[in-house]
């Protein structure tokens, strides 16, 4: 039935929704006349039409003629309507109550009820359809029709029938009329306006709320504390909602788990960890499932709200899904003790409010994930620096044993004194205090003497001092940045220096004893006999350690485990 209204009554040449209601209400009141008129010529007929007002052109003529005029009226309506000229269109429905209602009444003058009451509500048409601009044009047709019908009634040039008084009363039953649409239709006006500005002024508000609830539950928080305030921010901005509560989907997205609700009642639900499975009849389970917000009232006969013990005075449910792009991640369930909390209109402002929520727990889940990645890179990181400082520990405590044998085997301690203005060079070993501080603070020390700057810096190598350096300059004007920089690059560069060199002596020690080892082994496998490879074995160790007396004896000692056993044997 209504494919078939809608077939008839075609709207799809208008683009606003405004512009199709209105052609409806056209559709409408030009079927509505078009019906009026046709049960009145098949139940009235044609006998109700008086004689006297069109004797010259004849009655039959003139009904025919009236009949036919109606009927292009309603078609010519019609066709305008279907192709989307509004305009014109309104002008049709005036056309045709013109000749069926006020043409039917013509000939009596109006002066029966049925003619007063085609009068008025010509002009009440008129004033619909074109309002202040239709009411003046209903009224002065109206008038000149009554006018004209009661001047041909008593003839031609004469004073319409019931003299100037009648006219006069009539004149002011039409204004009267006029004026009481004019009212009614401004009064209709005003509250339409009013209602319209509070339903604005309402939904600002709201928006105005759920912007600052927004704002709030956007700030850099963890995840629980978003979801906590989130829907304690909402109870107390709307005061039509008594609960709020989170759901959100668990990680094999079957159930959603009650992660956030308000009062006291909530944090019970919570410790009794409530869920509702994906897709089950209930609020949270459709909005879950389906994707979709759900308004359901409490009782209501096919409804989907299911009661809950600790909330028996909810009256009204509306669920909002927390989307993320096209997944849905939870939903936001709001319960209000009013019948008209959740308007149809207002859900926009609520999905609206979820959607910010859903970006809000999203930005909550990646700062905690960077917070966990950052603890995380923190740990590896003083895991590392303690890794490294143990190495660097290990490698100064190698490279002062390595320097501490290096030195033990010297014949004697390497040092080194020039005086450059004498050309005296001595290879004197005492410290003096200013190597020793340098040495003993591993850094640069400066100290002045007279007219002359001593300076003594630490030698290192990987950290570990092995030395200090020492010279003396004729200037007491302090050392500028460059130039103590420049000091400790050659301090730095020196450690360095002799270190390579230690580590070449080393290199070349170790090739050595791997060729005399090879050597030996090889004077060794050149024997025959066992006791020709002790003779080389001793003669090896003559040679390569300046032995006065080897000694080599195979077997166990006597009195030893094996060699008592061995006795026993025996």
């Amino acid at each position: 039935m209504r494919e078939l209204l809608d077939t008839v009554f075609d709207t799809t040449a208008y683009i606003s929704d405004f512009e199709k209601e209105r052609a409806r209400i056209v559709y409408s009141i030009t079927a509505m006349i078009a019906l009026m008129y046709t049960v009145f010529i098949a139940f009235v007929g044609i006998e109700y039409m008086p004689e006297r007002p069109i004797a010259l052109l004849g009655i039959d003529l003139a009904w025919t003629a009236a009949i036919l005029g109606f009927y292009v009226a309603v078609g010519v309506t019609y066709n305008a309507l279907r192709q989307g000229n509004l305009r014109r269109a309104e002008f049709g429905p005036l056309v045709m109550w013109y000749i069926g209602g006020m043409l039917v009444a013509w000939p009596n003058a109006f002066q029966n009820p049925r003619g007063g009451i085609t009068l008025a509500a010509f002009i009440i048409l008129a004033t619909l359809l074109h309002r202040g601009r239709g009411l003046a044009a209903g009224l002065v047709i109206a008038a000149l029709s009554w006018v004209a019908s009661n001047v041909l009634a008593s003839g031609a040039f004469a004073t319409p029938t019931g003299g100037t008084q009648e006219l006069v009363s009539v004149l002011l039953m039409l204004g009267g009329i006029s004026a009481l649409t004019f009212l009614f239709l401004r009064f209709a006006y005003q509250s339409q306006s009013e209602g319209a500005r509070l339903v604005t002024a309402e939904r600002l508000r709201l928006a105005e709320i759920t912007s600052q609830v927004a704002q709030r539950i956007s700030r850099r928080m963890a995840l629980q504390d978003v979801l906590n305030n989130a829907v304690e921010q909402i109870c107390a901005e709307y005061p039509l909602i008594y609960h709020a509560q989170i759901f959100l989907l668990d990680e094999n997205r079957q159930n959603a788990q009650l992660v956030a609700s308000t009062g006291e009642v909530g944090r019970m639900l919570i410790e009794r960890q409530h869920s509702l499975p994906v897709g089950s009849l209930s609020v949270i389970g459709q909005v879950t499932g389906g994707g979709r917000q759900v308004i359901s009232h409490a009782g209501a006969k096919g409804g989907v709200h299911r009661r809950n013990e600790f909330l028996p005075e909810t009256v009204i449910e509306a669920a909002f899904p927390l989307r993320l792009g096209d997944q849905v991640i939870g939903a936001l369930d709001l319960q209000s003790k009013v019948e008209t909390a959740f308007r149809e209109e207002d859900s926009p402002v609520f999905q609206s409010l979820a959607d910010h929520i859903a970006i809000a727990i999203d930005n909550a889940r990646l700062f905690e994930e960077t917070e966990r990645q950052l603890q995380e890179n923190r740990r590896l990181m003083e895991q590392t620096n303690q890794a490294v400082e143990q190495v660097e520990r290990l490698n100064r405590q190698l490279t002062g044993r390595f320097w501490s044998d290096y030195l033990a085997q010297q014949a004697g301690e390497l040092a080194l004194t020039m005086d450059f203005l004498t050309q005296r060079r001595a290879l004197e070993s005492e410290w003096t205090p200013t190597l020793r501080e340098a040495a003993r603070v591993d850094n640069l020390v400066q100290r002045r003497e007279q007219d002359q700057q001593v300076i003594a810096i630490p030698l290192r190598v990987r950290g570990q001092v092995i030395g200090a350096m020492e010279f003396e300059l004729d200037t007491s004007e302090p050392l500028m940045p460059e130039d103590i920089s420049l000091i400790q690059e050659v301090g730095d560069r020196l450690g360095l220096a002799v270190e390579n060199i230690r580590l070449f002596e080393a290199s070349q020690n170790a090739a050595q004893r791997e060729a005399l080892v090879n050597e030996i082994a090889a004077r060794l496998q050149a024997g025959s006999t066992v006791e020709m490879t002790l003779n080389a074995a001793a003669r090896s160790l003559k040679e390569t350690m300046k032995a006065s007396r080897v000694a080599i004896r195979l077997g166990a000692p006597p009195g030893s485990k094996n060699g008592g056993r061995e006795d026993e044997r025996r």
